[in-house]
């Protein structure tokens, strides 16, 4: 057996050649490096002292561990060390290929240097790769803590909490999440410039939450005022943060304060939070950063609230001025008092103004002067008194150009300012809006906001005064619209009963000429013709009557019918002839132009029916009945007469029938409505308190018209 002494000596007699063969494998000109893995397997096989099997194990396992923190790849190192343990068993074969002992001994020393270096290779990574997963998973833990912390008091910021528990909340969670002794929030007050206490995680200072820093003053007043974060293990060692550090019953060393800082279109402070130990202490980024991520949530929430109440606020103005608009224009709707709108007009543009006193005028066209027609806040007697011309003073002016005018302590300037004359108004009144009146580009008048503030008003001031000027030119309209109205519709009742009186006058001097004709006459075709006209006549001028005593643009159709049965039944039915007339309810409307034509249409058919049907009858019954349907009105006469010589369709000409005048009659004039008249015979069903117990269909005589309703237009 050979020693390991012997294969270390004939090892080192071949150096040169494993060198080479080394050289050629790792591609080093001049040999492996020293140090590197190729140098430190050489050496060690061929036994040298500085290189032994523990310090081999030792250099391999830190090298292990520094390709690890170095993030190089383990493969790489691993591939590198089999090539080389290759190389030199190659080379260790050729060498020993005549000594078969010796190679034996040879490869079985590379073999342990492999296993030494490749295990201890692992090793030294591995270790370092362990310690890289801990940590990783120790920071995974503490960034989902702090994750969820972070979750809890955004939750708190946007709930329904008043802002005071909301800022304590959110101190509790940094300190439990941080594990310092003390966490303050300060808000800044811009007016006074000073800090104030508004939360903690527990511990008070010496004022209590009165608490109170200047700008500069302790370390939060100097992180407020310079505006960047300030860091320190021991904020006692400082002078001038050790008064706020010993503010707490227990002094506190490690120091962390950071500005609460909006950044919005401009930065503004709100505040400063701070954490503090009681044991020196230097905060890692990841403390910084999250208590700079609470540091914005705060800001946000503070910001959030502010422009919440200032959204509310304008919102409550927003909705009281449409509210006041809406009431406004609602009394404008509802009264034709002109002096009650107007003087609400003039309270309401001074309360929604914020202005101090308000007038209106109006425009006097033909002496190109303004008068006060309503006034807030004015001395009645100076307001009576005022006469201001076209063009003179601000609403002069206004009313001149037609343009809204804003002006500061104008009056001083202008002699003409009625403003001038009362002293006790001229030292109080300073800026003027003056907004003319104006409907359908006529100028009526002119309204003036008077404010005691030395400032124009904003733009939505006086978008609010035009809105009121609109309302008081739209009411002052309205009245003078509704006096011309009042006195045409006076002039044209009095024309109307005049009229009505003259036609009424007119048709019965006509009706007692006839009548008198037929008393005298001798022939009986005569008679019976000028009855016909008397009743035709006396027809037209019931209907002349019910027009003039009910709505003279329409009239109802049973009501039309009504008057005309009076009529035919004084003078068409015989007195040995028992005839009964039923006119059925009818609530249908119809215009003043088909009243007249209906009403000689209905007396055509009822005389038609006495006349024919009931010429051979001493007893019988006329039912007259209108319905609508599909836009057309349907007028029909119905009697139990013997029924007519012939039947008469929509589409038939009743010319040349010896019934064919009155017929005729009927056809032109219903022909002026667009409508058709029918003659039949056929079934009908009764009313119930005329037809059989069964109501069963019975026949009777149908005289028919039909036409187009055309009800009068409800817009204009």
């Amino acid at each position: 057996m050979i020693s390991g002494d012997g294969v270390e000596q004939g090892l080192h007699t071949h150096i040169t050649r494993l060198q080479a063969c080394l050289q050629r494998v790792s591609g080093d000109s001049h040999g492996p490096e020293e140090g590197s893995d190729a140098w430190l397997l050489l050496n060690a096989l061929i036994g040298d002292e500085a290189v032994n099997n523990e310090s081999l194990a030792a250099r391999f396992e830190r090298s292990g561990r520094w390709l690890a923190e170095q993030g190089g790849k383990l493969d790489g190192r691993l591939n590198g060390l089999h090539q080389y343990i290759d190389a030199l068993l190659n080379e260790l074969k050729e060498v020993f290929s005549e000594q078969p002992g010796m190679l034996a001994a040879a490869t079985a020393r590379l073999s342990q240097l492999q296993s030494i270096s490749v295990m201890s290779l692992a090793r030294g990574y591995q270790s370092v790769t362990d310690q890289y997963k801990v940590e990783s998973v120790h920071t995974t833990q503490q960034l989902e803590q702090r994750l969820t912390a972070l979750q809890r008091i955004n939750g708190v910021s946007n709930s329904a909490m008043d802002l005071d528990q909301t800022l304590e909340i959110t101190a509790q969670e940094v300190a439990a999440e941080l594990h310092v002794e003390l966490c303050s929030i300060f808000f800044y007050d811009e007016l006074q410039r000073v800090l104030t206490l508004r939360a903690t995680n527990g511990p008070r200072p010496l004022g209590g939450m009165h608490f109170t820093l200047r700008l500069g003053e302790g370390y939060s007043g100097w992180v407020a005022d310079k505006g960047r974060p300030l860091f320190m293990p021991d904020a006692l060692s400082d002078n001038n943060f050790a008064s706020e550090a010993r503010s707490y019953h227990t002094d506190l060393h490690g120091l962390m304060a950071l500005p609460i800082i909006f950044f919005g279109n401009a930065e503004r402070l709100i505040g400063v939070i701070s954490v503090q130990s009681i044991e020196p202490r230097e905060f890692t980024r990841d403390e910084i950063s999250f208590v700079e991520v609470v540091a914005g949530i705060v800001a946000i929430n503070i910001e959030n609230g502010r422009l919440y109440e200032q959204t509310d606020e304008q919102l409550r103005r927003k909705v009281h001025e449409l509210a006041t608009i809406h009431r406004v224009s609602s009394i404008i709707a509802s009264t034709l008092n002109l002096d009650e709108v107007l003087q609400i007009i003039t309270t309401q543009a001074v309360h929604l103004s914020g202005a101090e006193r308000s007038c209106i005028f109006e425009l006097d066209e033909d002496r190109q002067k303004l008068h006060v027609l309503a006034h807030y806040g004015l001395n009645t007697n100076l307001a009576s008194s005022i006469q201001i011309g076209v063009g003179q003073c601000c609403a002069g002016r206004s009313v001149q150009t037609g343009r809204p005018s804003m002006a500061v302590d104008c009056f001083q300037a202008d002699e003409s300012c009625f403003i001038r004359s009362d002293p006790f108004v001229s030292s109080e009144i300073h800026s003027v809006l003056c907004v003319p009146l104006k409907v359908k580009q006529k100028v009526l008048g002119c309204i003036c906001i008077y404010s005691n503030h030395r400032h124009l008003l904003s733009p939505e001031q006086m978008q609010l005064v035009i809105t009121f000027a609109n309302e008081a030119a739209i009411a002052i309209e309205n009245a003078r619209l509704y006096e011309e109205a009042r006195r045409g519709l006076e002039l044209k009742s009095v024309l109307l009963r005049e009229l009505h009186h003259r036609v009424k006058n007119n048709l019965a001097t006509v009706g007692g000429i006839l009548s008198l004709q037929r008393r005298r006459t001798k022939s009986p075709e005569i008679r019976a013709t000028l009855a016909e006209s008397v009743n035709r006549v006396q027809g037209l001028a019931s209907t002349h009557d019910l027009l003039a005593h009910e709505d003279v643009s329409e009239a109802r159709v049973d009501e039309i019918a009504r008057k005309i049965v009076g009529v035919a039944h004084a003078n068409l039915c015989p007195p040995e002839k028992r005839i009964t007339f039923q006119v059925e309810p009818s609530p249908i409307v119809i215009p003043s132009r088909a009243v007249t034509v209906l009403a000689l249409v209905i007396n055509e058919m009822i005389s038609n029916s006495i006349k024919h049907g009931m010429a051979n009858k001493n007893e019988g019954s006329i039912i007259i009945r209108g319905l609508e349907e599909d836009g057309m009105v349907t007028v029909q006469v119905l009697d139990d007469g013997v029924g007519p010589a012939f039947e008469l369709s929509f589409d038939e000409n009743a010319e040349g029938s010896s019934e064919g005048l009155g017929l005729s009659l009927i056809k032109h004039l219903i022909g002026d409505l667009d409508g058709k008249f029918s003659l039949r015979r056929g079934m009908v069903t009764l009313s119930n308190r005329n037809a059989q117990e069964n109501n069963e269909p019975v026949e009777r005589t149908i005289s028919e018209v039909r036409f187009p309703l055309v009800r009068r237009s409800r817009t204009s």
